[in-house]
């Protein structure tokens, strides 16, 4: 038992800053997320919200309402070109300042071959630096096959960066992605930032695949924060996928 600690209500999901996250593991790897920092030998919450962490990679991350994505290494981003420099691209990932991508960054890259990218394009990449006093740093040198680089056409929403971290950490047979699969093929990319980069076969399959999303994030928002609601999400998840598939299929007859 740790003596004068706060600690946080961790099995609930909710804590406090300064308050008990958990031990700093004696072997392997964790990485600390927005909202968590080491001090010692433990981990604590720097803001409040809901306390999330993934198994593999081991990680903790605090969860807030806000809109606001504060970058954290080897998050992945998915970002959109502002201004193009002779060593480096301008990316807005969402942060408070835009993330500084060089030009060389990218696999294959060289300086006379490299992307030709423009303002507005996207991009998928991995924040390599993260620092309150420097711009962030990111890269699309790729070599866990993790699909980063530009991205062509497709559809870039937004979205709060818990609807994105409940889209990237739901991976069961009833996620609003997995279902969406079985009628469509697609492609996506979320971002740890707030940003779902989307492509269907189609412009019409890929404007319906983006209205599920933003429905799936009306649908969490709608319920109130725990697991007793978790039965009550995928059930509606699924009647609202399960209308557009009928409404597609309805309107490409009528084609």
């Amino acid at each position: 038992e740790l003596s004068g600690e706060r600690r946080g209500d961790a099995m609930a999901g909710r804590v406090m800053p300064g308050e008990f996250v958990g031990p700093v593991p004696e072997e392997g790897d964790v990485r600390l997320g927005s909202g968590t920092a080491q001090h010692g030998g433990v981990i604590k919450a720097t803001k409040a919200g809901a306390l999330k962490k993934s198994k593999v990679p081991r990680r903790f991350w605090v969860e807030t309402k806000h809109q606001r994505y504060i970058p954290a290494v080897d998050d992945l981003v998915v970002g959109v070109i502002l201004d193009v420099h002779a060593e480096n691209f301008t990316v807005d990932v969402g942060g408070p300042v835009a993330a500084q991508l060089p030009i060389l960054d990218f696999n294959g890259a060289t300086r006379r071959n490299r992307p030709q990218l423009r303002h507005g394009d996207v991009v998928y990449a991995r924040v390599t630096l993260a620092d309150r006093d420097i711009d962030p740093a990111i890269s699309c040198v790729d070599n866990k096959m993790k699909g980063l680089g530009p991205l062509k056409d497709g559809y870039t929403l937004r979205c709060t960066t818990g609807c994105a971290r409940d889209l990237l950490s739901d991976t069961g047979d009833k996620s609003v992605l997995h279902l969406l699969g079985q009628h469509f093929q697609y492609e996506c990319c979320l971002g740890v930032n707030g940003v779902c980069w989307i492509k269907g076969q189609s412009h019409r399959e890929t404007i319906l695949l983006k209205n599920a999303v933003q429905n799936y994030q009306n649908i969490k928002g709608m319920s109130s924060a725990g697991d007793a609601d978790a039965g009550l999400v995928e059930k509606n998840v699924k009647r609202m996928v399960d209308q557009l598939v009928r409404v597609h299929q309805d309107t490409g007859d009528s084609d």
